[in-house]
């Protein structure tokens, strides 16, 4: 189940992405940008991008098969 608090979703989605291999880039702009990659060899791999907490942490959970 999803909190509320921003920034507690934000720690979720953080820990469950590395959990599965995954990581998070945040991208300070005008509009901060949340990036999901997967860690691969070589090269790591993009899975996408969300402009909000609540959307990257649904991301994170998708790409994870996490629910």
């Amino acid at each position: 189940m999803t909190s509320r608090d921003p920034r507690q979703q934000l720690i979720e989605a953080k820990q469950i992405a590395k959990d599965h291999g995954m990581f998070l880039v945040e991208r300070k702009g005008k509009a901060t940008e949340y990036l999901l990659y997967r860690a691969t060899t070589p090269r790591n791999a993009f899975l996408g991008k969300r402009n909000s907490v609540s959307g990257i942490r649904s991301l994170v959970a998708k790409c994870a098969d996490f629910h």
